[in-house]
């Protein structure tokens, strides 16, 4: 994906001018990180502008905290950076818990949420939502196991931990590797992976942008199962709208994508953006943060989004093709009572409308 440089980024040859520039611009604009829209923003037109500002307050929900993850730290540089402000969008971010009920039920306009399943399942219960973007086209879960254990059959009689829910892709791993998963003692279980190294477990289900990440700086050798080696096609990292904010504020759905995604393009332009994007998060975080390990975490999944982006779709792009394998899943392993209409579930209108082929329209034109 191409992107054009941030508004906040001025080169040496033209640094003095560019700061008066820069002053007037920002006194011009409908505001700095963190203030709410004024309405007279230099970057769309008027019309449009008063179109997004009808939306009101937005909400958007994080899918963990403030992780540096696809879909959480680009939307978080987008608010911090003003980009939302310059669109006439008044959005507030929080950490999200409970996100598709929360979105259904209009508290919240948008959030991330891990993966389709999320969604496939959220509205198989009832939830009036719509996928409007997904970051990565592969599984984002991965089965870890000491390295004693060498073939995923030995699994058969141990105990395995998982958080939340078994993840349908580990499922589909283990019966492609030929495990009788009835035999395997599953055990929902906290945040902390040690338990592996500890004993505590024989195998832990995790993601593969955190669990892996943990345990090898703490100087832990463990063996990291992924389910894509299986053949197990799956996407991560998925933004979710509510149904009737989408339609009734078309434009303010599509400019919030494209700030966040402008966003996103411009924290990779550069390790220093990156280290700036980080701070965002750092400054909102109240539980500690570790620096270190969320730079590898930004890392290791926009390598995976990277790696597995089909040709023919941009950055956020999605469609049936790639939301298919995870619904077959859900039904495989009754997690939804019917295969979901996927042509109902996702909403590409947006997405499409930000990009000329895989090149986003910065700003709204």
């Amino acid at each position: 994906m191409t992107t054009s440089v941030s508004r906040f980024t001025a080169t040496p040859a033209i640094a003095l001018a560019s700061l008066t520039a820069l002053t007037l611009l920002l006194s011009a604009c409908s505001g700095s990180a963190g203030d709410a829209p004024s309405g007279d923003s230099s970057l769309i037109s008027a019309d449009r502008c008063a179109e997004n500002k009808a939306a009101g307050p937005i909400t958007f929900l994080t899918s963990y905290n403030y992780v540096a993850s696809p879909g959480l730290l680009d939307v978080i540089t987008a608010k911090e950076q003003g980009l939302f402000a310059d669109l006439c969008l008044d959005v507030t971010i929080q950490p999200g818990s409970n996100n598709a009920q929360l979105v259904s039920a209009g508290t919240a306009q948008f959030a991330g949420v891990g993966s389709p399943s999320d969604v496939m399942v959220a509205i198989a219960n009832g939830a009036d939502i719509s996928g409007i973007a997904t970051y990565g086209n592969t599984t984002a879960n991965s089965l870890l196991t000491m390295p004693s254990i060498t073939s995923l059959t030995q699994l058969e009689g141990t105990t395995v931990g998982y958080k939340g829910a078994i993840p349908p892709q580990i499922s589909a791993m283990l019966a492609a590797a030929g495990v009788d998963s009835s035999k395997i003692n599953w055990v929902s279980v906290g945040y902390d992976p040690t338990i592996l190294p500890q004993g505590q477990v024989t195998g832990l289900t995790a993601y593969k942008s955190n669990e892996p990440l943990v345990l090898a700086a703490k100087g832990e050798k463990v063996t990291e199962w992924d389910p894509a080696s299986y053949d197990v096609k799956s996407a991560f990292n998925t933004q979710i709208v509510n149904n009737t904010f989408k339609k009734e504020h078309p434009t303010a759905v599509e400019d919030f994508l494209r700030a966040s995604l402008h966003a996103y393009g411009w924290i990779n332009e550069s390790d220093d953006n990156l280290t700036q994007a980080l701070g965002y998060a750092s400054a909102l975080s109240d539980a500690g943060y570790d620096m270190d390990l969320s730079r590898e975490r930004w890392k290791t999944e926009v390598g995976l989004v990277e790696k597995t982006q089909p040709a023919d779709l941009p950055i956020g792009g999605q469609n049936v093709a790639q939301w298919t394998p995870e619904a077959d899943m859900l039904v495989q392993y009754k997690l939804v009572p019917s295969a979901p209409d996927l042509s109902a579930a996702i909403d590409t209108s947006f997405i499409d409308a930000i990009y000329t082929g895989t090149t986003l329209i910065w700003p709204a034109s």
